[in-house]
């Protein structure tokens, strides 16, 4: 379902339809000056492939350390942490579920209610009136950018699984 994919901002990158779902990604970054860290674009994350810094392939042992929870690596130096340098970075990993949560399940099943439940009713209609008739009205609220009713985003942010950027 694009709308979840889309509540929990999940990248597409241009080529593919965003998922939750496990597969194997590549972020690329082309920093211009150095950062402390680098946020992977997606999550979870069980484990790091490769990454590989202006050309050269780093050793996931001693040259970075990850937070796979968080999505976020750290250049290494010894034991001590350090910068990211300037240039291209290339981080192939593998991110999403491959077997889909109970949880998730239920958000996108709930989706799907209320989805039905609104038949082919406008959301964005604010007042028709047929004379003698019908009329309805529904309040639309100005600051919601998402279709996504908020008891399935709810589900989405206790399960975590809506992304989070730092910075």
């Amino acid at each position: 379902v694009a709308c979840i994919t889309a509540a929990c901002r999940v990248e597409a990158n241009g080529t593919y339809p965003p998922t939750l779902r496990l597969e194997t990604l590549t972020d690329t970054y082309r920093l211009k000056s150095s950062q402390d860290v680098l946020i992977l674009s997606r999550r979870p994350i069980p484990s790091i492939t490769s990454v590989t810094e202006n050309d050269t392939l780093l050793d996931g042992s001693l040259d970075y350390e990850t937070e796979l929870s968080a999505g976020i690596l750290r250049r290494l130096s010894g034991e001590a942490f350090t910068t990211w340098p300037s240039g291209k970075i290339v981080v192939v990993y593998p991110a999403g579920w491959g077997t889909v949560p109970e949880d998730l399940k239920l958000a996108a099943v709930k989706f799907m209610q209320a989805e039905w439940q609104q038949g082919d009713r406008d959301p964005m209609l604010k007042s028709k009136t047929t004379e003698g008739v019908s009329s309805y009205e529904w309040w639309v609220d100005p600051t919601k950018d998402s279709i996504v009713p908020a008891e399935v985003m709810d589900i989405l942010q206790r399960g975590g699984y809506v992304n989070t950027w730092i910075g």
